[in-house]
C-alpha cells in the first residue's frame, strides 16, 4: 500500500524530530550532560508551573478541600509551601550565596508540602490501587531529598532532585489537560496523569531504573494490601478501579454481584426486568416487600457508603420495607446530583450559556437540583448524597453537617445554602454545568 502524501507529511518530521532525540541523547555522555539534561527538564517544569497557578487561580478548588477548616487550612498550606518552594529553589540556583533559600525551600518542603501532601493521600481520586502507593513514594522520596538539601544546602544536586519531585504534580496538571484534549485514556483519565507524571521525572532524580523502582514498590504495596486486609471481590474492584466518585453506587462492583448471584443474561434484558429478577432473588419469603435490613446488606455489596445507607433508611422510617415499585424507583434507578444537573443544563442551556448570570442565580440552579423533593430546603438526606458523590470521607460528611447546621434541624434553605456552602454551588456550576 503505498504511503500518501498526507502520511509522508506526518512521519517525516516526527521521524526526523525521534532520530534527533536519539542522537544528543547517545552521543553526549557522561555528567555534564545528564545534568543539562536535568536543567532542561527544571526549566520544563518550571514554566508548567505557570499554567498549573493559571489553571488555580481561574477555577475553584474540589470541595473536599474547603467543606472542613482542618482541609482547607490543610490546602492553603499546601499552596503556599509549594509556591515557596518554587520561588526559593529559583533564587537559591541563581544565588551566589544558596544557602539561606535553600534551607528556606528544604523546610518549607518538609514542614508544608509533605506533610500535607501525606494528610491528602487517603482521599485521592483514581485507581487507589495505584495513586496510594504512588502518592506514598512520591511524597517519601520529597522527604527524602528536601532532608538532604537541608543537610547540604550548597548541594545542586539535591536543590534540583527537590524541585523535580515537587513538579510532579504540575505534570499531573499538564497530562491531564493534553489528555483529556487528545482524547485519551478517558475511563483512566487521572490515574494515567499522574503515573505518566512520575514517569516522567522518577528517572531524572532515582537514575535509569527509578521507574522499576516505583512499579516494584506499586506491585508490592498491592501484594502486602490483600494479604493484610483480605478485601471481598467487591472491595478489591473498588481497590483496583478509577474512582472519581460521581455516583452513589459503585456500578462495576452491582454488576459483578448481579453476574454472580443472577441467572440470567444481563445484556439481553431490559432494566426492568433485570431489577424484577432482583427483587424477586432478595424477596425470600415471597412476601412482595424488600425490608431494609435486605436493603442494606445489598448497598453493602455495592459499595454505597454506610452515612448514606444509614440516611436512606432513617428518610423512610415510616415504610416497613419497598415494594417492587419502590424499590424501582428509589433504589434501582437511583441518580446522582451530576446526572440531574447535566439534565437541568441540557433543557436550560440556551439559558445558562452564554449569559452572565449572578452567583446568587448559580447557586439557585444548583440547590433546585440538590432539593431531590421541592421540598425548599437541601435537608440532611439531599447534601449527604451530594458530598458522597464528590468524595468524601463519610465522617467528614457528618462533621461538615453538624458545623453548619446552626439550628440543627437538618435542613439548609437557600440562603444558607448561599451563604455557607459556596464551595459546593461554585464548583457544581464551574464543572458540571459550564463542562456539560
Amino acid at each position: 500500500m503505498p504511503i500518501s502524501l498526507k502520511n509522508l507529511l506526518l512521519l517525516l518530521p516526527v521521524s526526523i524530530y525521534a532520530l534527533a532525540c536519539f542522537y544528543f541523547s547517545t552521543t553526549y555522555t557522561g555528567a555534564e550532560a545528564e545534568y543539562y539534561q536535568k536543567l532542561a527538564l527544571c526549566v520544563a517544569s518550571f514554566l508548567c508551573n505557570f499554567y498549573v497557578l493559571y489553571y488555580h487561580y481561574t477555577n475553584p478548588p474540589h470541595p473536599k478541600f474547603l467543606m472542613l477548616p482542618k482541609r482547607n487550612l490543610s490546602i492553603k498550606i499546601h499552596v503556599i509551601s509549594g509556591t515557596i518552594e518554587v520561588l526559593f529553589g529559583v533564587i537559591a540556583f541563581f544565588s551566589s550565596s544558596p544557602e539561606i533559600p535553600a534551607i528556606i525551600m528544604a523546610l518549607s518542603a518538609i514542614i508544608g508540602h509533605v506533610s500535607t501532601s501525606f494528610y491528602q493521600t487517603p482521599i485521592v481520586f483514581g485507581a487507589k490501587s495505584a495513586m496510594i502507593p504512588g502518592y506514598l513514594f512520591v511524597v517519601t522520596l520529597h522527604l527524602y531529598c528536601a532532608i538532604h538539601l537541608l543537610l547540604e544546602p550548597n548541594s545542586t544536586l539535591w536543590l534540583l532532585n527537590t524541585f523535580l519531585v515537587l513538579c510532579i504534580y504540575v505534570w499531573c496538571r499538564v497530562f491531564y489537560l493534553i489528555f483529556t484534549v487528545a482524547g485519551l485514556f478517558k475511563n483512566n483519565l487521572y490515574s494515567a496523569s499522574i503515573l505518566a507524571a512520575g514517569v516522567l521525572i522518577l528517572p531524572s532524580v532515582l537514575g535509569a531504573s527509578g521507574n522499576l523502582l516505583f512499579i516494584i514498590f506499586v506491585i508490592g504495596y498491592n501484594a502486602l494490601y490483600k494479604l493484610i486486609m483480605n478485601p471481598t471481590a467487591a472491595e478489591w474492584l473498588s481497590w483496583t478501579k478509577e474512582s472519581a466518585r460521581q455516583t452513589l453506587i459503585d456500578e462495576d462492583a452491582k454488576e459483578l454481584w448481579l453476574s454472580k448471584h443472577l441467572a440470567i443474561n444481563l445484556d439481553e434484558l431490559d432494566d426492568q426486568t433485570v431489577a424484577a429478577a432482583l427483587f424477586a432473588k432478595l424477596d425470600k419469603d415471597n412476601s412482595g416487600i424488600l425490608d431494609k435490613e435486605e436493603l442494606r446488606t445489598l448497598w453493602h455489596e455495592w459499595q454505597v457508603p454506610d452515612t448514606f445507607i444509614d440516611n436512606f433508611i432513617s428518610r423512610n422510617t415510616k415504610l416497613d420495607g419497598f415494594s417492587f415499585v419502590e424499590f424501582y424507583e428509589k433504589i434501582w434507578q437511583i441518580k446522582g446530583v451530576k446526572e440531574r444537573l447535566k439534565r437541568e443544563n441540557l433543557k436550560n442551556e440556551h439559558l445558562i450559556k452564554g449569559k452572565n448570570i449572578t452567583n446568587e442565580e448559580k447557586a439557585r440552579l444548583i440547590f433546585d437540583q440538590i432539593d431531590i423533593d421541592r421540598s425548599g430546603y437541601v435537608d440532611k438526606f439531599e447534601i449527604t448524597t451530594l458530598l458522597l458523590e464528590w468524595g468524601l470521607p463519610s465522617i467528614e460528611v457528618e462533621e461538615y453537617i453538624r458545623r453548619y447546621d446552626d439550628d440543627k434541624d437538618f435542613k439548609f434553605s437557600f440562603e444558607e445554602f448561599f451563604n455557607k456552602m459556596r464551595p459546593i454551588w461554585s464548583f457544581a456550576y464551574s464543572n458540571i454545568i459550564l463542562m456539560t
